[in-house]
């Protein structure tokens, strides 16, 4: 491996530093939600929603107690996080409640 690539994937350290250290503001965390919520519904991309929703809880507590909190077996989060089952929408709402979420759903009038 050459310096460069060294430091492209030191860059790649620092990033998920700076991401969870960012996402210890409550603001900063609503927003990013937001955001990969946002992303999934336009691309439908579950595995990369999956990916992006873990730092939220990993800056929060470790998987072992969120799963106790949430009453979600860890092993079945891991398979979440590994993208190896695809949680049903009761399974994602006690992840986002126990990330301190609420999802709220509106109606679009249909023309």
């Amino acid at each position: 491996m050459n310096k460069k690539e060294r430091k492209l994937i030191e860059s790649f350290k620092n990033f998920d530093e700076i991401l969870l250290n960012d996402l210890r503001n409550p603001e900063f965390a609503q927003e990013y939600f937001e955001s990969i919520l946002n992303d999934y519904i336009k691309d439908k991309d579950i595995a990369s929603f999956l990916q992006y929703l873990k730092p939220l809880i990993e800056v929060r507590e470790n998987i072992s107690e969120f799963s106790r909190k949430v009453g979600i077996s860890r092993a079945y989060l891991y398979k979440i996080f590994k993208n190896k089952v695809n949680p049903e929408f009761e399974t994602l709402e006690k992840i986002f409640r126990g990330l301190g979420f609420e999802l709220c759903i509106s109606v679009k009038k249909v023309a």
